[in-house]
């Protein structure tokens, strides 16, 4: 009689459920990092966007109201492959997701607000993103749209607990 070598069925069931088990850990953690990069692309687009802005308050010593004031195109042709749209409203700059975004993205807001020292317009500004707040001495200006959960953004962009 011959001796066959190889793996029985029981044994590679058992590798079967231990590759299942591993993938049911590492599957949602690897959903929500995708999503999280997915919203980088917002990120990107604010930052020169910030810039018109910033050059606005520098030479005004206030906000643009809207996008028209800030020297950037109108909501609708700001666009990008996850972005459906950018509004500046008082400053503060509006970016919806959509288009090739996760589901769960569509129609969300993450907001970039710009904050000033009080009482000191000439002073610097810095900005603040979605959830963060300002530090003492300073106010953020405009208003918060941010409607993003925390897992899809970025550690300077949550709410801090």
């Amino acid at each position: 009689m011959k001796k066959v070598a190889g793996f029985t069925l029981i044994e590679l069931m058992v590798v079967v459920a231990i590759i299942g088990i591993l993938a049911s850990i590492a599957l949602p953690p690897y959903k929500e990092y995708v999503q999280r990069s997915e919203v980088v692309e917002a990120l990107v687009m604010a930052g020169s966007l910030k810039d018109k802005v910033t050059q606005y308050y520098t030479e005004h010593l206030s906000f643009p109201t809207d996008n028209k004031m800030s020297g950037i195109p109108e909501e609708k042709l700001l666009i990008g492959n996850r972005i459906s749209g950018v509004k500046v409203e008082n400053g503060a700059i509006h970016i919806t997701l959509g288009h090739k975004a996760s589901k769960i993205l569509h129609g969300k807001v993450l907001t970039f607000r710009p904050a000033v020292v009080t009482g000191s317009p000439t002073s610097p500004i810095t900005w603040l993103c979605g959830y963060d707040e300002p530090v003492p001495g300073m106010e953020a200006v405009g208003d918060n749209k941010t409607n993003l959960d925390n897992v899809h953004l970025s550690a300077s962009c949550r709410k801090k607990s």
